[in-house]
């Protein structure tokens, strides 16, 4: 049994999310997918109406957001 990571194209990910509802989905601001029991979350970048990314009040760090997905049945 070999341990070898599954591999796909990032835009096919893109895609996925995409399909989940979460739209735009700019691929380089993401930061993690987390798929857990119940809920997809997605930590992405914050960008301003202008497609910049936004630091957080007196720093250099880029702020983040965390959307999640909720999975219900039906």
């Amino acid at each position: 049994m070999s341990n070898d990571p599954l591999r796909i194209p990032l835009s096919r990910l893109g895609d996925l999310l995409k399909g989940f509802g979460l739209d735009p989905v700019d691929l380089d601001d993401l930061r993690s997918v987390n798929i857990t029991s119940g809920k997809i979350e997605v930590v992405r970048f914050r960008s301003d109406t202008g497609e910049h990314r936004v630091a957080l009040p007196g720093t250099d760090e880029i702020a983040t957001e965390t959307v999640t997905i909720a999975l219900v049945d039906g």
